[in-house]
């Protein structure tokens, strides 16, 4: 025999001889000595009553129950100027554009692009339907392929 064969068996032995002697003593135990099974807990809410405290907000603060808290209010130091100019503005964010730009391009490195040419999904189907022929571009070679499940 398999040794896990042996196991099973061995292991359903056991568990045969552990409820039978289980259900014996739920027979014929003594009755009466076992512990209760639940716990008994005193809830008496008669004793303990909450009171609500009133809780109300205004312009300087606040206040809870009887208590007043002020609170300060944030001014900011200065305030940012305001541009009159926005042609002034917009020349200044495009002159930062091209420096940021220029400073990018410094850093690129050239690479071989890889798929120059992509079909939009509108160029394909059209593709599709001319038989991979498109305006300007090279013929498309079509390899149908059939489900074979």
């Amino acid at each position: 025999m398999d040794s896990y064969f042996i196991f099973a068996i061995a292991l359903t032995v056991v568990y045969i001889i552990y409820y039978a002697v289980i259900v014996v003593q739920d027979l014929y135990g003594k009755k009466g000595t076992d512990k209760p099974g639940e716990e008994i807990f005193d809830l008496d809410m008669e004793d303990t009553t909450e009171e609500s405290i009133d809780v109300s907000e205004n312009d300087t603060g606040f206040s809870i129950g009887n208590e007043k808290y002020d609170t300060e209010n944030f001014q900011p130091a200065s305030e940012p100027p305001q541009e009159t100019d926005t042609d002034q503005g917009e020349g200044a964010a495009q002159e930062r554009f091209e420096q940021l730009k220029a400073k990018v391009e410094a850093r690129l490195e050239d690479t071989e692009p890889y798929l120059s040419d992509p079909l939009t999904a509108e160029e394909m189907y059209k593709a599709m339907v001319s038989g991979g022929r498109l305006d300007g571009r090279p013929e498309l070679s079509w390899k149908p392929i059939k489900d074979k499940l």
